[in-house]
């Protein structure tokens, strides 16, 4: 009879406990790479939007020979014109025109930032996919900006894929938080 109550026991604490410690190192180990992946995901979905995007204003520029039109034509369009995608979508009397060049503005980034476009002069330094610095000076471009990256290392990690596979860029800061400006088109490339 006491062998039977013995095996209807169930686990003790230190077997609890003991799993309890192994599912925990196991967490510790797999977390840090899900963020990992999580992140990777993250730059290729910035990288993808930006090839959308470099990809309309090409279209944009094969049809009428400019490229589009910001709407505010400044460094900070906003949300009136669709953060500078209006003539992405809608006809801005360009002769040629045969958009629309993108279904609906791209929206927020993965860290919940803006994409801007705009067209102007920059003057400073830009980068080449090898990292090389490039002197412009009152050069005029069409600029696509990547805003709300959280952290340095992340931007650095977009930078270098944008760079390799869409551009020349910018990278700054704004209150806390990156931004990398994408040349999609620079006057004498």
């Amino acid at each position: 009879m006491r062998k039977n109550l013995k095996d209807e026991r169930g686990f003790t604490l230190v077997e609890l406990l003991v799993v309890i410690a192994i599912i925990g190192v196991l967490g510790a180990v797999v977390t840090p790479s899900v963020f990992r992946v999580v992140e990777k995901s993250k730059v290729a979905r910035v990288v993808a939007d930006v090839r959308a995007i470099k990809a309309a204003g090409y279209a944009y520029y094969a049809d009428t020979g400019d490229w589009p039109k910001a709407g505010q034509d400044s460094y900070d369009p906003g949300s009136g014109d669709d953060y500078g995608f209006l003539y992405f979508m809608q006809a801005d009397g360009s002769s040629g025109w045969n958009g629309p060049y993108l279904e609906k503005p791209p929206g927020t980034t993965p860290w919940s930032g803006q994409y801007r476009y705009w067209k102007s002069r920059i003057t400073g330094t830009v980068y080449d996919a090898a990292g090389n610095p490039i002197a412009v000076n009152n050069t005029k471009c069409a600029v696509v900006t990547i805003g709300g990256i959280p952290e340095q290392s992340i931007c650095d990690a977009v930078d270098q894929r944008i760079r390799e596979s869409v551009g020349y860029s910018y990278v700054g800061e704004e209150s806390g938080t990156y931004y990398i400006s994408v040349i999609i088109w620079m006057e004498g490339l």
